[in-house]
Parts: structure tokens; C-alpha cells; sequence
């Protein structure tokens, strides 16, 4: 081999070599760029899941706010209702004419407000939560029914008021489950669903 055939080559494989280490530094450069904006997505993405998390969390605490104090507010109206309504019929003559009680345009507002809390809660609490509730929530309706059927006699028959105070002891005992319920949901409690003994009323 001629040294000038020796120098071409030399040249060749040079040139060569330049232009192969510039391509694999270019793709080490593109590799290196796209698991940069790879890694940079997911952290978006988990951002943004975390943002909805948090929303979604204070949107269930808020609803879970709203409808404990809903059903806590007509569950004491509708007690001191049926306390009234069965005061009168133990002192009159005639105790399914008991007069109406001055409170009944708060049990009213009380049922609808109610009523919105847990149209809300349908859209974003948990299934737990929504399940104990519903249970609730119809209870307190149907007793709300017959306390009126009581002050208001017609045709219908209402169910007696000791079977009354026995609905409403239960729903008592329900709103606990329903705020355990909910507290678990929010992750901040340990205790059962069910009320300990001795642990007190709703």
C-alpha cells in the first residue's frame, strides 16, 4: 500500500469517525431531551391529579358539612315536634285536633334545606355516605309525613307517636353511622361505624 493510498484512508476513516461521533452525540442529545419532557409530563400529569384530589376532597368536606348540620337541624325539629304534638294529646280530650305548633315553618325550610344538602351530596360524596344518608334522609321525610298527618288529621290513619319517637331514636343512631361514614371518608378517624355504647347521642 502507497503512503498516499495509507493517508486516504486515514482521511476516510477520520471523516468518518467525526461524522459518526457527531450523530450519536446528536441522538444522545435527542434521547436525553425526550426523557426530560417525558419526566416533565408525568410530574404535570401527577400535579394535576394531585390538584383534583384536593378538590374533590374539600367539595366532599364541604358537602359532608352542609348536609350532617341538614339532618341534624330537622331531626331536632321533628323531635321537639312530636314532644309537642304528644304533650297535647296526654292533656286534651281530643289529642288528634292538637293545635299546630308555632315552629312549623322552620321544619318546612329545615326538610328543604335538607333536601338541597343531599342533591348536592349525590354528586360528589362517597357511596358509603350517600347510602347511610339516603336511609336517613327518607326516614326523616316519612316521619316528617306522619307528625303532620298528626297535626292535620284527615282520612289517613298516622302511625302512633311512640312509634314515632322509636323512628326517630333510629335515626339518631343512622346520623352517627352517616358521620363516621364521613369522617372516614376524610381520613380522620379510627372508630367503628357503628356507636359505642355509652358514647352518647347524635
Amino acid at each position: 500500500m502507497s503512503p498516499s493510498t495509507s493517508a486516504l484512508i486515514v482521511a476516510v476513516v477520520g471523516v468518518a469517525g467525526t461524522l459518526l461521533s457527531g450523530i450519536l452525540a446528536h441522538r444522545g442529545t435527542l434521547r436525553s431531551t425526550s426523557m426530560e419532557l417525558e419526566h416533565a409530563r408525568k410530574e404535570r400529569q401527577e400535579e394535576r391529579g394531585a390538584a383534583e384530589r384536593r378538590e374533590n376532597a374539600e367539595a366532599r368536606r364541604v358537602s359532608y358539612v352542609q348536609l350532617n348540620k341538614a339532618i341534624r337541624e330537622l331531626h331536632l325539629l321533628l323531635w321537639q315536634h312530636r314532644e309537642s304534638l304528644a304533650a297535647a294529646a296526654a292533656t286534651s280530650n281530643t289529642p288528634d285536633a292538637a293545635p299546630a305548633t308555632p315552629d312549623a315553618t322552620d321544619r318546612t325550610d329545615a326538610l328543604r334545606d335538607l333536601r338541597e344538602a343531599y342533591a348536592t351530596a349525590q354528586l360528589v360524596v362517597s357511596d358509603d355516605v350517600l347510602l347511610a344518608a339516603g336511609k336517613v334522609v327518607h326516614q326523616l321525610q316519612r316521619v316528617h309525613t306522619q307528625l303532620t298527618r298528626h297535626e292535620h288529621p284527615s282520612h289517613r290513619t298516622p302511625t302512633p307517636l311512640d312509634a314515632l319517637l322509636e323512628e326517630l331514636q333510629a335515626a339518631s343512631e343512622g346520623l352517627y353511622e352517616v358521620r363516621q361514614h364521613m369522617r372516614r371518608d376524610l381520613g380522620i378517624t379510627t372508630l367503628p361505624i357503628e356507636r359505642p355504647d355509652n358514647h352518647g347521642s347524635a
